[in-house]
């Protein structure tokens, strides 16, 4: 049985993977199939709590863990915030959840491709 600190860590890794699928551009057709639009919705919504939660206590403890714990904090705020309301067919929504996901992940410490 996993220890309180392992699923933690795994459920923090899930998150940004979530994160990572949004801003590596990855189609969301087969989940939105299998969920549907709200549940996907309130999933991406709670890896983005979950990574806030994590920048905010580094950025207590003033860890350098984070790169750049309040560009991370302000772009997982405006990723949660539209991914509330999203229309997932929405070019320019879409663009713009893709744009702060990104934003977010590089300012956290994890490299993207272009």
């Amino acid at each position: 049985m996993p220890s309180s600190s392992e699923e933690k860590a795994a459920r923090t890794a899930a998150a940004l993977n979530g994160l990572g699928h949004i801003a590596m551009g990855y189609s969301l057709e087969e989940v939105r199939r299998a969920k549907g639009d709200e549940k996907l919705r309130k999933e991406f919504h709670e890896d983005a709590t979950i990574i806030l939660d994590l920048v905010a206590h580094e950025a207590k403890r003033k860890s350098p863990a984070i790169r750049h714990p309040a560009e991370c904090e302000a772009a997982l705020s405006q990723f949660r915030d539209l991914v509330q309301s999203i229309d997932f067919d929405d070019v320019a929504s879409m663009t713009d959840l893709k744009t702060y996901a990104r934003h977010a992940l590089e300012a956290f410490g994890v490299p993207l491709p272009e």
